[in-house]
């Protein structure tokens, strides 16, 4: 079974039914209030919960929308093509304001989802009727969720309020330090590697302790633990690079050898409440095929296209062109090859739009609803950062070489091996092979950051500011 369901039906739960007239033995409390202590009894019950915080990872303001858009326009990887609303051409010109309307929503998703993680998390003494290894895998399951949710915040604002727990606190929670949210991420995540199934052992969409090695080594990567980094990546087995590389953004190459954690989408439930998500309901859909090539509201920015190199196969796996002129290779039909892309028929200009993560390859349409998994870790991303850590931490120039050329020799791509020496040269060539490798995978803006010194931060939104006076 492709998906697994999102259900929570320990909200709608009602605990207790009025039986008697005589209001000496009324309870008086609200039937349809969710109270731990009486919910959490059984392992369908405690599972609900879990499967509940993966709502937020689906909504709008995560991987349904703003996580694709708020990554890859302030990383400049799309210009405006077509009719950009004013709030992502804020994120193109790096001017990102408070009222910004993906800026809320990214805000708000990643925090209801991370209070949903803390709702499991802090009711572990409820748990009753439950196997113990099943609390575990569970918990593993939440802690690696809110440490997802707390990653995509802190390193697009810095600072940020740290809830860990359902206290209400007078005012609202102030800024915690940058360093404070890294090591709760860290401690989640320890965690979780060490009571998630295996994979091959656990649901589709749901992460396993290679995902959380993954996510963990990533995170150390980021805030700037080289050594850190190499240990949690070396703990990421099993896995391994497909031949082909366009089938790691296809509903037919979903869940394949070299994913280790997707988003998941399915286009046959359609629309669900995918425009007005509260997380109430399910978001089993897309906007990214519509929005990037169906509408070609954003194109791929000529910084991006020239990054390749010539003949790099996986330019015409990633965009869609009418010519070869840029690196040598083209995808220009589509529709199982029914369908030509000719001048003035590729969007509202002729330069190259986004073939990754769009379904144009069997059908002469986008698809409004898509059913495309994000693929928010995969093996590639873990060779490249294993090839940085390796060499960011003082290691062998050969092994990190070896990581690097292992994802260039991928069987579709077969790319020479860069054989050059000295850290710095190195890391120029790691920097590359991540844009080319994952170019509008949401990689490039924290690539920015740690090679770089990229410091362009969002501001908190106005929901949060008008909410919060302690900030």
């Amino acid at each position: 079974m492709k998906k697994f369901k999102i259900f929570f039906t320990g909200i709608a739960v009602v605990l207790g039914i009025l039986i008697s007239c005589d209001e000496s033995d009324i309870d008086l409390k609200n039937p349809n209030q969710l109270l731990a202590v009486t919910f959490f009894k059984s392992s369908t019950q405690l599972e609900s919960a879990v499967t509940a915080a993966y709502t937020y990872l689906q909504e709008t303001g995560n991987y349904a929308r703003y996580q694709f858009y708020i990554n890859d326009n302030i990383a400049g990887e799309n210009y405006a093509a077509g009719n950009l609303e004013a709030d992502k051409v804020q994120m193109i010109q790096r001017n990102v304001d408070e009222a910004n309307n993906g800026n809320r929503q990214y805000w708000q998703h990643n925090y209801q989802g991370i209070g949903r993680c803390n709702f499991v998390i802090v009711n572990e003494e409820n748990f009753e009727n439950i196997p113990t290894g099943e609390i575990a895998a569970r918990l593993g399951e939440a802690r690696f969720l809110r440490a997802l949710f707390y990653f995509n915040l802190v390193n697009k604002y810095g600072e940020i309020p740290l809830v860990l727990d359902l206290e209400i606190v007078e005012g609202g929670r102030p800024k915690s330090s940058i360093a404070d949210i890294y090591n709760a991420i860290v401690t989640d995540l320890q965690f979780a590697t060490s009571n998630l199934p295996a994979k091959g052992t656990q649901e589709h969409g749901r992460p396993t302790s290679g995902a959380a090695w993954a996510l963990l080594g990533k995170v150390l990567l980021q805030n700037g633990d080289a050594a850190g980094a190499k240990t949690a990546l070396a703990n990421v087995t099993g896995y391994s690079l497909v031949d082909n590389y366009r089938d790691n953004f296809t509903v037919a190459g979903e869940f394949n050898d070299e994913s280790i954690f997707e988003v998941i989408y399915d286009e046959s439930k359609g629309e669900g409440d995918s425009w007005n998500q509260n997380g109430l309901g399910n978001s089993e859909t897309s906007f990214r095929a519509q929005e990037y090539s169906g509408w070609y509201n954003v194109k791929p920015s000529q910084l991006l296209l020239d990054e390749y190199e010539d003949g790099d196969a996986r330019y015409a796996d990633t965009f869609y062109s009418i010519d070869a002129s840029d690196n040598g290779t083209m995808t220009n039909t589509f529709n199982n090859g029914n369908s030509t892309f000719t001048s003035g028929t590729i969007g509202p200009d002729d330069n190259p739009a986004w073939r990754k993560y769009q379904n144009l390859d069997d059908r002469g349409v986008e698809t409004f609803w898509s059913g495309i998994n994000a693929r928010v870790l995969r093996y590639a991303d873990v060779l490249l950062m294993k090839a940085e850590a390796e060499i960011r931490s003082g290691g062998s120039e050969a092994v990190a070489l070896g990581f690097l050329n292992e994802v260039r020799s991928r069987a579709s791509v077969a790319m020479p091996d860069v054989s050059v020496s000295g850290t710095t040269a190195i890391l120029d060539a790691i920097k590359h092979e991540r844009w080319v490798e994952l170019a509008g995978e949401q990689s490039r803006w924290l690539d920015l950051q740690r090679f770089d010194g990229d410091s362009y931060l969002m501001p908190i939104p106005n929901i949060e500011l008008q909410g919060n006076t302690n900030l």
